[in-house]
Parts: structure tokens; sequence; C-alpha cells
């Protein structure tokens, strides 16, 4: 071999290793073209032949753009579920109002505009939803036992309360009368039993026992005390003033059960024949007055 005229020595020839065969050429399979050339033409992406950058493939972006959307779906999510524990937390809380009122859920405190009470409450019934009643109206200052009967002493008290609360004056407790033992300022405390005695004795000078005895046989001195008639009339507060005498007098209910106004009227009732013609059934009670501490009939 010779030198080559740069200085080095001349490749030698690849020639097979004893015992091998000789590599062939990378010629193209037979049906296949020649692969071409890795020189990336003019203007395409290096190392990847033939392809503009704006047609490479897009299962990366695609993966990418599934990844966001699961993540900012699992985050709308996550906000969602938690807005919605914090309002039901509110909520039970507040609670709805039944029948546009205030204040909190309607099986929290205001039961008896809940499933479990009837629309009306009336005469005869007992359960816990005259409880409720009687409870709110003894909140109110009402005298009244809470024992769920729904007897003669709640129909008073409820007649009483519709009246000093400007309802109509029906006895049971529909919708209107609920809301308002929920909402209603009224209060229903009265003049004591002591105080009446000493009042009506002032306005009968002269004949103040006999007027206490007629006042107590009436109404057991409560100035509240309120007895429908089986004609659908009824008497009001501490003389019993009829509903007849009532229009005569120029008087409303309210003022009937207002002690001082009540008294009064008894007393011009009286003046007309110095007499007790109005409450025949009480003239004995002049002999054996009733006690102011007995008990009410019925609840």
């Amino acid at each position: 071999m010779t030198a080559s005229a740069s200085g080095r020595d001349p490749v030698p020839a690849m020639d097979a290793a004893p015992g091998r065969d000789p590599v062939p050429a990378m010629d193209a399979a037979p049906g296949r073209d020649p692969v071409p050339a890795m020189d990336a033409a003019p203007g395409l992406a290096p190392g990847r032949p033939g392809i503009e950058p704006s047609q490479r493939p897009t299962g990366w972006s695609r993966r990418r753009r599934l990844r966001t959307s699961v993540v900012t779906a699992a985050v709308v999510a996550a906000v969602s579920v938690s807005a919605w524990a914090l309002t039901n937390g509110r909520g039970d809380e507040q609670g709805p109002s039944p029948s546009g009122g205030a204040g909190r859920g309607a099986g929290d405190d205001r039961p008896l505009f809940s499933a479990g009470c009837s629309s009306v409450i009336a005469m005869g019934q007992h359960d816990e939803c005259v409880r409720e009643v009687q409870r709110l109206l003894h909140a109110k200052g009402a005298d009244i036992g809470v024992d769920g009967d729904f007897g003669p002493q709640t129909l008073r008290r409820v007649t009483a309360f519709q009246v000093l609360a400007g309802l109509p004056p029906n006895g049971v407790v529909g919708e209107p009368t609920k809301k308002a033992l929920y909402t209603s300022r009224v209060r229903m405390g009265v003049w004591s039993p002591q105080k009446v005695r000493q009042r009506v004795r002032e306005a009968f000078p002269e004949v103040a026992d006999k007027a206490v005895a007629i006042a107590d046989c009436q109404s057991f001195l409560d100035p509240l005390h309120i007895l429908p008639n089986t004609n659908g009339t009824r008497n009001w507060g501490l003389f019993q003033i009829s509903d007849a005498r009532l229009r005569e007098l120029g008087g409303t209910p309210r003022e009937a059960l207002d002690p001082e106004w009540n008294i009064r009227a008894a007393r011009k009732l009286w003046s007309r024949d110095r007499d007790f013609g109005d409450w025949p059934h009480c003239e004995r009670a002049a002999e054996a007055p009733r006690s102011a501490a007995t008990a009410h009939s019925g609840t």
C-alpha cells in the first residue's frame, strides 16, 4: 500500500472476516422504495422528515388537554359539593318559613306548621299539636295548663287570644292563628283575683259582696273568661256580658275582655233597676259565693 496524499494510511478494504459472509449492501427490500436520506428539507422540522411544524402529531396535546379537563372538572365538582354543604348547613339552621313567616324550619321551632299537625286544631283534639298551642298561649301570659287536651279552657284561651290579636274569634287554630301565635306580641296577662275583687267592690259600694259573688259565679273572676252559648252567641269577660248587651252598650269583644271596661258595663246594667236581673242564675251566689281559688273547669 502506498501512502495517501494527506499523510494518512489508506483505509483497508472491508473484507469479510474469515468464516463470515460479507455484509450485503442495504438495498431496498423487494417491493419497497429505498429509504430516503435523512436530510431535512428547508422549512421542515428537524428529525421529522417531510412534516411541517403545523402538521406535527397532536396526540400529546390531546392528552394534555384531557388531563387539564379532568382536573378542572374535579375542582368544579369539589367546589360545588362544598357550596351545597354550606347551603344545606344554613338551611338546617334557618330553614324554610312556612306561610311566608321568618325563622327556622317548620320542624324545628314552628311545629304547628309541620306535616305532623293538621291544618286546623280544634276542640276535642288531644295530641302534641294541642300541647304546642297551649305552650305558646302560656308563653304569652295565659293562665292555661299544658296537657295536650283541647278542652273548654283551651277553647276560651284560644278565642281570647284571637280577639286580642284582631283575628276572627272562631275558637279554632287555623293558619292565621298559628302564625299569630308565633309572631304576635299580644300579652294575655290579667288582673289577679284579689285586684278584681277590690275593683268590683269599689264599683258596687252599695252591694259589694253580692257584686263580687256574681262576678265569681259568672267567670271565676277571670277577665278573659268566654262562654259560648248553644245558639252561637257568646258571653264575655268578668260579668259575662252577652253579645246582645254588648251591642246595646256599643262595646266590642276586645273591650269586654278589659276588666275595667267590663266592670263599668256591669255597673251600668245594674244601675237601670238596681238589681242583677241580667244574671238571674247567679243570684243565689250572694248567699254562697265561690272562692277565687276554685279551679277552672276543664283545660
